[in-house]
């Protein structure tokens, strides 16, 4: 982890605090209109069934008297008798009686300019029990009134002679509702971009801790490394001095011995060599001397290194590159990556198998495949195989003298030079990498 991971890290942690927040007060505003509004309309709700059972118990009988009446003239007009409105401007609720022909017998309202606007909203609408509607009526300038509308029917004799329509307006109570969640908007937005802050500040503290820890082992690994490398070398010259003198002299058994002293001695040295790299590469210490040079000989070279091994597992390699292909950057650091990709794809490799480099230059980069005939890598552990000393099978890697550091380091390789890897695998059937480098416009070699 450096201070890129670390400021990734921390953005994280910040976009998590911020993301539980903004769902908090979206949560919050989303209850408080729905709590709000349903409050605000189940009153007046109410309040408008009310006034229809009341308006029906008063004015029944004048529905009933206007019917025995006018029996005889059933076919008149809506536009009839309006004198009998009242005009009450200070009240929001309003009723209307109206015949079974449209004719209004009595009303009390408040607002006549938008009577003929609820008369057609309640035109043929014979409300059942307790029925309430909501309806919105656009003004001419622009505005809109809503409405809480219900009835009561009045029968005689089975038959529907007109029907009593109750109303109440909710226009002012809709836009405190409004009002309300603009405001818990603004807040939340407010509260939001607080919180950004907020979460930044707290994720900073929060990695502090994680950062001096974090320095401590890089100290420790770097310094145990160092401090490791003295006894190792001498260790390696013991050997070299012991082989080159008394190796006539030992048995079968004691020469078994002494070459697995040496493999270990030299599994223990990559090792070392491979932490002090890790340190180096943490404290941006390893700098990258970036030139062109030729890719085809530095394969061939990779591939002699890797050659005994593969023998031992009778593996073919396969290589399709240009012979004049040119790369830039750092040639040391793409050896080292190149040789991490080959040496897993021996060690991981089937008996008569084969690895496959593929090398070819588009427009803007240079991609670089290596693949093999090997075991894979399950799905589910192809996006952790970067990780440091991270194994997709521990079993497996330890007889194949795996720390899972190589592959990180390939990652970092990568990523100085602002490219990318990734892999294709499959259970049983192979691996392959993909190495995505950025070349310059004025590329040389290869295809232009």
């Amino acid at each position: 982890m450096n201070d890129k991971m670390f400021k990734q890290t921390r953005f994280r942690l910040t976009l998590l605090f911020t993301s539980l927040i903004v769902v908090f007060l979206i949560s919050f505003t989303a209850v408080s209109y729905i709590v709000v509004s349903s409050l605000i309309t189940s009153k007046q709700k109410q309040q408008v069934a009310a006034l229809a059972e009341e308006e029906y118990m008063e004015h029944k009988s004048d529905l009933l008297n206007w019917h025995n009446h006018h029996q005889n003239h059933l076919d008149k007009g809506a536009n009839g008798q309006h004198h009998l409105l009242d005009y009450h401007p200070e009240r929001q609720l309003f009723y209307y009686v109206i015949s079974r022909n449209g004719e209004i017998i009595k009303g009390d309202e408040s607002f006549p300019e938008i009577r003929e606007n609820i008369l057609q909203l309640i035109n043929g609408w014979n409300p059942k029990n307790k029925e309430i509607r909501r309806e919105t009526i656009k003004l001419g300038n622009g505005e809109s009134i809503s409405l809480l509308l219900s009835g009561k029917p009045v029968f005689q004799n089975n038959t529907r002679i007109g029907t009593i329509y109750t109303g109440i307006n909710i226009t002012t109570q809709i836009y405190i509702v409004k009002v309300l969640i603009s405001v818990l908007c603004v807040i939340s937005i407010i509260f939001i971009g607080l919180s950004v802050l907020l979460g930044y500040y707290m994720s900073g503290k929060a990695m502090v801790p994680i950062a001096n820890a974090f320095q401590r082992q890089k100290e420790f690994v770097a310094n145990a490394s160092h401090e490791l490398r003295t006894p190792l070398s001498i260790f390696q010259s013991s050997l070299e001095v012991i082989e080159a003198d008394e190796r006539d002299k030992l048995g079968e058994f004691s020469l078994q011995v002494f070459d697995d002293m040496k493999d270990e001695l030299r599994r223990m040295t990559k090792l070392i060599n491979d932490l002090l790299w890790l340190a180096r590469s943490d404290a941006n210490a390893i700098e990258l001397t970036k030139e062109w040079f030729l890719l085809p000989p530095v394969i061939d070279e990779l591939i002699r290194k890797c050659r005994p091994l593969a023998e031992q597992k009778h593996i073919k390699f396969v290589t399709n590159i240009q012979k004049d292909m040119a790369i830039y950057g750092d040639k040391e650091r793409i050896i080292q990556l190149i040789f991490i990709l080959l040496d897993n794809a021996v060690k991981y490799n089937t008996e008569n198998g084969q690895i496959k480099i593929a090398v070819e230059r588009d427009r803007k980069n240079v991609n670089i495949e290596i693949s093999d005939t090997g075991i894979g890598i399950p799905v589910e552990q192809q996006a952790l195989i970067f990780e440091r000393f991270y194994r997709a099978d521990p079993s497996r890697s330890r007889k194949q003298q795996g720390n899972g550091i190589g592959l990180s380091i390939a990652k970092w390789i990568v990523d100085a030079h602002g490219g990318t890897i990734r892999v294709q695998s499959e259970e049983g059937k192979g691996s392959r990498f993909i190495v995505t480098l950025p070349q310059p416009a004025n590329g040389k070699g290869g295809e232009q």
